[in-house]
């Protein structure tokens, strides 16, 4: 092999060594950006979790303020509930 051989050689090295690293670099950037956005709909379902978690809570809540209200005062408080809706309309 002579001189000139060798040169083209280490070019065209140079040239595939430069393209590998612009192609891992834009992969590491693609790989990071999916991160970012699984961590966020990470986050959404937890939030999502927690406002669920919460809403069975209140209702569950309820369903046991009801449950020990006597029938009178229930039907008491859901009428008034129910005149109330009606009149702020």
């Amino acid at each position: 092999m002579s001189v000139s051989d060798v040169q083209k050689e280490l070019d065209q090295l140079r040239k595939e060594v430069a393209a590998l690293s612009a192609a891992r670099k834009q992969k590491e950037a693609t790989s990071a950006q999916n991160n970012d956005n699984a961590s966020s709909d990470a986050e959404e379902d937890d939030a999502g979790h927690e406002i669920k978690g919460q809403i069975e809570e209140l209702i569950k809540l309820l369903q046991d303020e009801i449950r020990d209200m006597p029938a009178l005062t229930a039907l008491a408080v859901f009428a008034l509930g129910v005149l109330m809706g009606r009149l702020l309309r």
